[in-house]
């Protein structure tokens, strides 16, 4: 396997989220890491937001992305929406973790899926949970939240918190932490009272109310893509469990209704194995193709497959819009 792509997956198993930029003029398929504070210099530049996008410079193209493991919500709290929530989380593919330090609440009948942890609150999210963590606090009373809260804050880096309550109990819990000396700006980022506002009662429905914030806030991060199946993948490659040369398919940009955004991966290799999904289809079929092409051949490529109805009769397509794939060598 290529040495950039040991070196990505090394930081992807340490649950480290990174960036990467990839040229798409010269030479096509080059890769190199990025740091945060380049990407913000790029995001300032570009006038972007949101990963991944293309950034040019200096008549060169590079599309900008970020490599992130699966991620994990973390549960403060082993009570009945905190059930609804791992239930539902599983289902949405996220990894979970709960904790409580009641151990009849954090059993596996009611947890089957999630990590355990029977401990005090504050001293289990000490924890490094990885930088794709998203933190839900519903603990069991008042005093918990807070310290829940505080210990999450602490944190350098995570993606998302959020706590359970009413506003005048979220008022409270503010005013406390603000006068431990957290700033306006950091609390204003708590997802407090948590969830989207959709009348939630239930269980179920409070669950289903703050994983549709959880995913709005993914979706702002990294965008539309498919990444777990083809890193686990590369992982045999890496360990010699898949000895096939192989080649990655990377949607670099969309325009109109196509199936997968910018950021969806598929990896093929040379005998036609795939993993992952650029959207299906008479595109996807074409794209397995080509890299099956470029395993072989090691020679990178950006092709433009155009959905609209004028290329019915070779895509059987009828959404319209196009996409424009990149094709790499993994190994």
């Amino acid at each position: 396997m290529k040495a950039i792509y040991e070196e990505i997956l090394a930081l992807y198993k340490k649950k480290k989220i990174f960036y990467t930029m990839t040229s798409l003029s010269t030479q096509i398929g080059e890769k190199k890491l990025i740091g945060r504070e380049q990407l913000k210099k790029m995001e300032l530049k570009a006038g972007k937001k949101k990963l991944p996008f293309v950034f040019t410079e200096a008549e060169e193209k590079y599309f900008i992305e970020s490599i992130n493991d699966i991620p994990i919500i973390v549960i403060a709290g082993g009570g009945h929406v905190s059930c609804a929530i791992a239930r539902l989380a599983k289902f949405l593919e996220f990894d979970t973790a709960v904790i409580d330090d009641r151990a009849e609440f954090v059993t596996q009948e009611r947890f089957p899926h999630a990590k355990r942890y029977v401990e005090d609150v504050e001293a289990a999210l000490q924890r490094d949970f990885g930088d794709n963590a998203y933190y839900v606090i519903v603990t069991k009373g008042h005093r918990d939240d807070f310290r829940a809260l505080s210990a999450v804050l602490a944190k350098k880096y995570y993606r998302y918190a959020g706590m359970i309550g009413s506003r005048q109990k979220v008022g409270i819990t503010m005013h406390k932490l603000e006068q431990e000396g957290y700033s306006k700006e950091v609390l204003a980022q708590v997802h407090a009272p948590i969830g989207v506002p959709i009348g939630a009662i239930t269980p179920e429905e409070i669950a289903v109310s703050i994983l549709a914030e959880i995913i709005e806030v993914k979706s702002a991060f990294i965008g539309d893509r498919s990444q777990n199946n083809v890193f686990a993948a590369m992982e045999k490659i890496s360990a010699g469990q898949l000895k096939q040369n192989a080649a990655l398919a990377t949607i670099i940009d969309k325009h109109g209704s196509s199936p997968r955004g910018a950021g969806s991966k598929m990896l093929v290799t040379e005998s036609g194995e795939v993993f992952g999904s650029i959207g299906g289809g008479a595109v996807e079929f074409a794209a397995q193709k080509k890299c099956a092409e470029i395993a072989v051949s090691k020679q990178a490529a950006v092709i433009e497959y155009d959905l609209g109805l004028q290329n019915t009769s070779d895509l059987g397509m009828i959404c319209g819009g196009h996409v424009k794939v990149l094709f790499e060598a993994v190994c």
